[in-house]
């Protein structure tokens, strides 16, 4: 007999890839909060994890979970407001396992971030705080409920289907859509020296699929190609066809940034050349 396999998160930019995989292996539920967003081939539930009843009405006779939800903008919004992001991420999770205590469900898959690896008692980024904070829950949960419980870190992904919004958007897809924008020239902040890993978006789902089914509760996933901030947009603008100059801003912020070692399930099968070559493809072709 087919699984009953829940996705949470299941209109956002993972969850749509991973609904994708998935539709053809199990009977698939999945949950979102935009009601125009449809699939054929699944029942959808549309609410927000900050309903108890909701919350409990989704986890009825379901055996794996993907939870891929997050309230996330971009590293602006997420200082500016760190406690909205703190509290948009960890009370819906809290809702959902105390709803998910008392069901069926056997395994949970939880969609984390690396940065939540750099976590400190002076982390600013309220987006960071929660996903660190959530993983403290799962594990505790875990523990105390019985139910098989798995964290996949993930470096920033990127790929066709992404959020372009320039104001929302994360590194990759809002630096497209500043290139194709622009006239002439560019601004980036800092540098340009900071070096960056991320992950396509396949890759991602395939990583995802590769520790729900193994034997593993924890994994650091990504594509361990690191390129400087002024490499990838340098990429970008080649690939892209403009004719574009970069001036970088010193005096704008200039993260340091920590390179991660990965252990992925399934290697990286997509180097950023070829991602970023896709992702602008799909880019002109929706735009």
């Amino acid at each position: 007999m087919k699984k009953n396999v829940l996705i949470i998160g299941a209109s956002g930019f993972v969850g749509k890839a991973l609904t994708l995989k998935l539709a053809q292996s199990g009977n698939l539920f999945l949950v979102s909060r935009n009601e125009n967003f449809t699939y054929p081939r699944a029942e959808t539930y549309y609410g927000d994890l900050s309903n108890k009843d909701f919350c409990r009405g989704i986890v009825k006779n379901i055996d794996t979970v993907f939870y891929l939800a997050g309230y996330k903008k971009n590293l602006k919004y997420h200082m500016q407001a760190p406690f909205e992001f703190v509290a948009g991420n960890v009370l819906p999770l809290v809702n959902f396992l105390e709803a998910a205590k008392n069901s069926q469900i056997k395994k949970i898959i939880y969609m984390s971030s690396t940065n939540a690896g750099l976590y400190n008692d002076g982390e600013k980024d309220g987006y960071v705080v929660g996903k660190y904070l959530n993983e403290l829950i799962l594990k505790s949960f875990a523990q105390k409920s019985g139910i098989e419980t798995k964290i996949i870190r993930s470096a920033p992904v990127y790929g066709p289907g992404d959020n372009f919004d320039k104001d929302t958007a994360n590194f990759i897809p809002a630096m497209i859509q500043k290139i194709f924008e622009s006239q002439n020239e560019i601004e980036v902040w800092g540098s340009g020296q900071r070096k960056l890993q991320f992950i396509y978006i396949s890759d991602l789902v395939s990583n995802i699929l590769n520790l729900a089914d193994s034997d593993r509760d924890f994994a650091t996933v990504g594509n361990p190609e690191a390129l400087t901030i002024n490499e990838i947009v340098g990429k970008i603008i080649r690939l892209s066809g403009k004719n574009i100059k970069v001036r970088n801003d010193p005096s704008k912020p200039d993260k340091l940034t920590q390179l991660f070692e990965f252990d992925n399930g399934i290697a990286p099968a997509t180097d950023m050349e070829e991602g970023l070559k896709l992702t602008l493809e799909f880019y002109k072709q929706h735009a």
